[in-house]
């Protein structure tokens, strides 16, 4: 080949490589337009749809939680004309269905981050139960009354059996008013979630939901006064000097009556040369008896030397405790006079109920 036309082809595979690597980018990047713009069309419809779905599903929860909200508010204006029971009962109540509705929202958004639009859902429904149990939490300590445990609790129940710490006055209005605080922070984010998720593919609504719907009532001063209001209340003042006795268990257990006829106040045991009796009692009050102290005395009748036994115990107010068993040695043939005595102030032992007299007669031996 002549040097003159390998030189022109030269240039023409030059021109063709200058004209072909352009091209091929545009082709790429037409490619990567077109499967973006296919991904985008795909994409939307699917967004709108999840997010019409979590709207439907949120706003059964967000409706639960206003109703919760609105039932909280009435509580606060007027639990210093209820009794420490139904209170307690309320607060409970207002926790527990607090916490359900965390854990339904929890379930609803899945596994989120905290800072995506569901993640703040969540956050808005925790806050609210915390603040809830925050409130719950002061009372108590206020009155010294005893929540009840919640199920399916979450690291924002503070619930239990156990005494809470007693509060000053001052020292609950403080904690009030913080959870207000709390709320309104919670109302601020609904809001928030509610208006981006109406901007987002498929306009989806949520409900209006708010817990605060006048500012004042949570600030500090006028929950100063309402506290003042729950201390002062006669119907919520504690109620001391109830200890009950509620029942007796003897071992061994009592023998039926040959005449199918009990003998009121004497039990006849089968032949033993040892008696356990356990003793149940109840606090009625609305105070814990944290030494509650029972007397048990048993008598050889006619004649004998009389035994003596002191068994004590905490009981929760408004429950019932089994004293630790206490056992007196015995002879078959033999009757004794069994006295069980709740020990306390006056007013307590003149309670009906708080004391038991009973013969207890021991069959002979066979």
């Amino acid at each position: 080949m002549s040097p003159p036309r390998a030189h022109r082809r030269s240039r023409r595979r030059s021109w063709f490589a200058r004209i072909a690597r352009p091209a091929a980018v545009v082709v790429v990047i037409a490619v990567l337009i077109g499967g973006i713009t296919q991904i985008a069309r795909q994409s939307g419809p699917y967004d709108a749809s999840t997010n019409r779905s979590f709207a439907a599903a949120g706003a059964v929860v967000a409706n639960e939680s206003t109703a919760t909200g609105s039932s909280v508010r009435h509580l606060m204006g007027t639990m210093q004309g209820l009794d420490r029971q139904t209170l307690q009962v309320d607060l409970d109540d207002v926790v527990a269905q607090t916490v359900q509705q965390e854990s339904q929202a929890a379930q609803l958004s899945g596994a989120t981050s905290r800072g995506d639009l569901r993640g703040q859902f969540v956050a808005v429904l925790s806050g609210r139960a915390l603040a809830v149990s925050d409130v719950r939490a002061a009372v108590d300590g206020l009155l010294g009354l005893h929540p009840l445990a919640v199920t399916e609790a979450t690291s924002t129940d503070t619930g239990g059996s156990a005494a809470p710490a007693l509060l000053s006055s001052t020292e609950t209005a403080d904690r009030i008013a913080a959870a207000g605080r709390l709320l309104t922070r919670a109302d601020r984010t609904y809001a928030a979630v509610r208006g981006a998720l109406l901007h987002l593919p498929g306009h989806a609504r949520l409900p209006a939901s708010r817990w605060i719907t006048t500012a004042t009532t949570w600030a500090i001063g006028p929950v100063a006064t309402e506290v003042d209001l729950v201390a002062a209340s006669g119907t919520l003042a504690p109620v001391t000097n109830q200890l009950v006795l509620r029942a007796v268990l003897i071992s061994p257990a009592a023998l039926p009556s040959p005449t199918g006829v009990a003998t009121p106040g004497v039990s006849t045991l089968s032949p033993t040369t040892k008696v356990v009796l356990s003793v149940v009692l109840s606090n009625l009050g609305s105070v814990d008896a944290p030494d509650a102290t029972v007397q048990i005395t048993l008598a050889p009748q006619p004649t004998g030397a009389v035994v003596t036994l002191t068994r004590r115990g905490v009981v929760v107010a408004g429950s019932s405790a089994t004293l630790s068993p206490a056992t007196f040695a015995v002879q078959p043939a033999h009757s004794y006079q069994l006295t069980i005595a709740v020990m306390g102030p006056q007013a307590e032992t003149a309670l009906a109920g708080s004391s038991l007299t009973e013969t207890v007669q021991i069959a002979p031996s066979t």
